[in-house]
This record gives structure tokens, C-alpha cells and sequence, in this order.
């Protein structure tokens, strides 16, 4: 596989911010992903690194609002 194709391939996340409560679930299960500032606001790494997947996987199924897309390699 060439570099480019794995580039690709790797997982992507948006969130809806239109759904997003901030409960922070996120946050709490991928800490190094998912960040919520003091203002408020939701930060968060659109391509985390591979080993990053399973903890945001994680994320993305526990969020109770749904706001977390993943994209590419979300296996």
C-alpha cells in the first residue's frame, strides 16, 4: 500500500455541532482526542493517529446525542 493510500484510509472525525451537548463523553473516553475548554467549546483532533482508533471508536459509540461522524478506517 503506498503512502498515499494509507493517508486516505485513516480515520477522520467530524462532529455536528448542532447535536453536541458537551456532556464530554467524548472527552472522557478519548482524552488525547476530544477536548473541552473552559469557554465552552468543543476541540478535537479531526485525524487522530492510528493507535487513538479504538479510544475514539469508543467515543463516537457512547456519545448520547450521536454528534460523532468517523470516517475512513472506523473499523
Amino acid at each position: 500500500m503506498t503512502r498515499h493510500r494509507r493517508q486516505t484510509a485513516r480515520l477522520r472525525i467530524s462532529v455536528h455541532n448542532g447535536r453536541c451537548h458537551r456532556y464530554g463523553v467524548c472527552q472522557a473516553e478519548a482524552p488525547e482526542v476530544f477536548q473541552l475548554d473552559q469557554d465552552g467549546r468543543l476541540r478535537y483532533e479531526a485525524r487522530p493517529d492510528a493507535d487513538q482508533a479504538a479510544q475514539v471508536r469508543m467515543a463516537a459509540r457512547c456519545c448520547p446525542m450521536q454528534a460523532i461522524d468517523l470516517r475512513g478506517d472506523a473499523r
